[in-house]
């Protein structure tokens, strides 16, 4: 409580300039098109928050949502690998440094590790191996769960239960995914967060992968049923395409 009671009051006295990215930020997805975004509200967000980082001025505040906006313009408005991987590395070298600052601000290190694992969808799972990514993915989740498990929802579980049923078991060389614990770790996130439309897909993408096709249907329907967060709307979106994807093949 005492930490809600901080971060509400810090955002009580945002500068109005800074306030006006904030606002913009909010409008990130206004007239998308489907999932793509127009980059409009979030390049003048950048513009605010990145002339707020350069200045050393409300860091905790401006670097976070300059990380969320680097991330944003990597999942919902590039195109292109390369345009992704750009966006990605920005949030990256930005979250590095903001972490070591601010180590126990969950939209920080959520967002850090968010790109991390952005990019080695990108790069792939043997790239990412050899570059010693997993490692890292797997120190930030924990540290996220430690420090803010109840960002975005659970946003550290997510992780975890993420990299468990999508990390392929490799002798020797990747021993530790367990498409059980991911199961598990999910089922905990929905007790918090039962009508979360990301949860709902983790947890029926992680049962599909373990071959309960029919439990995984019935929260894939979920997912795509409960309503979309007015302040994540293109984000879960996201969710619902993947959603009905999955159902059209079960």
């Amino acid at each position: 409580m005492y930490k809600l009671v901080i971060i509400f009051y810090s955002f009580l006295f945002i500068p109005d300039d800074l306030q006006t990215g904030v606002n913009y930020f909010i409008a990130r997805s206004e007239n998308a098109k489907g999932l793509q975004a127009n980059a409009i509200n979030v390049d003048k967000a950048i513009v605010v928050f990145e002339s707020y980082v350069k200045q050393n001025k409300q860091l905790q505040v401006s670097g976070g949502y300059c990380l969320q906006c680097y991330n944003f313009k990597g999942r919902f408005v590039f195109i292109s690998d390369s345009d992704k991987l750009k966006a990605y590395s920005k949030t990256i070298v930005l979250g590095n440094d903001l972490v070591k600052k601010f180590p126990k601000d969950g939209k920080i290190r959520f967002e850090l590790t968010s790109a991390i694992a952005l990019s080695a969808e990108i790069n792939g799972i043997m790239k990412s191996v050899d570059d010693k990514v997993m490692p890292q993915l797997l120190y930030h989740t924990k540290m996220l769960i430690e420090t803010d498990s109840m960002y975005n929802n659970g946003g550290g579980w997510k992780f975890d239960a993420g990299l468990n049923y999508k990390t392929p078991y490799i002798p020797i060389i990747m021993t530790w995914p367990n498409k059980d614990r991911a199961e598990t770790v999910m089922k905990k996130v929905l007790k918090y967060f039962p009508t979360d439309v990301g949860a709902n897909f983790y947890y029926a993408e992680a049962l599909f992968e373990n071959n309960k096709k029919k439990l995984a249907k019935i929260y894939f329907e979920l997912a795509v049923k409960f309503p979309s967060r007015k302040d994540f709307l293109i984000e879960d979106e996201f969710f619902k395409v993947k959603s009905k994807k999955y159902l059209a093949k079960l």
